[in-house]
């Protein structure tokens, strides 16, 4: 029964973030103020619809090789000084999950970086962090081998727990498969040989015209302009039983995962705060 539970359970998306709109609006935001992702109690002893708490962290101007070393809960003050920026969310560990901030907070954290020619971003808890991905590229950024810009708009995540203790986050390679393969201008090479979807910078900046513009940002496509994490756990929990998310997900095709993705976040009605908060 619980497998056939967590089976349904992964059909359904939920974007979490910090408030949710109407009548939600105060517990959630209850939740998501009340869970700290440098809180050992966020990672460990969780159980299949238990509660798992994860942080991102975004580095306006940090490439992905400047990351070697950091934690976002370790290095806390040293990467406040450098302009990190972070959001928290707090996930159903048998919901595949799409935590998304506003665009209006990614480009306000990227403006306080004048000369930032990328951001960078980390998944993180308590005592586990990712490998950086590229999030924001542009053709002048020196670690940017083939020139190619825009601003990616889907990551997937797989929280991968051992008796119910996060052990892994890593980074799944969603493809291009959504944006013409890697052979489009709008695919985006963002670590460890791993490509995304992107939309370009002028669309997004509305300082194209015409055909030329790749984002209509008067309608939900608009949402291709911020960045979207789908989350799916994988391993077993506090009671070794077995998390089915993160291996129905890989068996996904490249396209009808991201295709899936984009089409949760474009009917999305949650209110997000987004990245709102330096570390401090």
């Amino acid at each position: 029964m619980r497998a056939d539970a967590s089976i349904a359970a992964s059909r359904r998306f939920f974007v979490v973030a910090f408030a949710l709109a109407c009548a939600l609006a105060g517990v959630a935001r209850a939740r998501a103020y009340g869970y700290d992702p440098c809180a050992s109690s966020g990672e460990r002893g969780i159980e299949i619809a238990g509660a798992v708490t994860i942080g991102l962290a975004f580095w306006p101007g940090g490439a992905l090789e400047r990351w070697d070393g950091y934690h976002p809960c370790a290095q806390r003050a040293q990467l406040a000084a450098l302009g990190v920026g972070t959001t928290s969310f707090v996930i159903n560990s048998a919901e595949l999950t799409a935590l998304r901030g506003t665009r209006a907070d990614e480009d306000g954290l990227y403006a306080t970086n004048a000369s930032a020619t990328m951001m960078s971003v980390v998944a993180y808890t308590a005592t586990r962090v990712s490998a950086p991905r590229a999030v924001r590229l542009e053709a002048a950024e020196p670690t940017n081998a083939n020139g190619r810009s825009g601003r990616v708009n889907a990551l997937t995540l797989l929280v991968t727990l051992d008796g119910g203790d996060v052990k892994y986050l890593r980074w799944h390679d969603g493809g291009c498969g959504a944006c013409g393969g890697v052979g489009d201008a709008r695919c985006l090479s963002v670590g460890d040989g791993d490509v995304a979807c992107s939309a370009s910078l002028a669309g997004c900046d509305g300082t194209c015209s015409g055909s030329a513009c790749d984002v209509d940002l008067a309608t939900a496509d608009a949402l291709r302009c911020q960045l979207t994490v789908t989350v799916a756990t994988s391993g077993t929990d506090k009671n070794d039983e077995v998390f089915v998310l993160g291996s129905q997900l890989e068996r996904l095709s490249m396209y009808a995962s991201s295709g899936a993705y984009a089409s949760a976040s474009a009917q999305s009605t949650a209110a997000v705060t987004g990245v709102t908060g330096f570390l401090g």
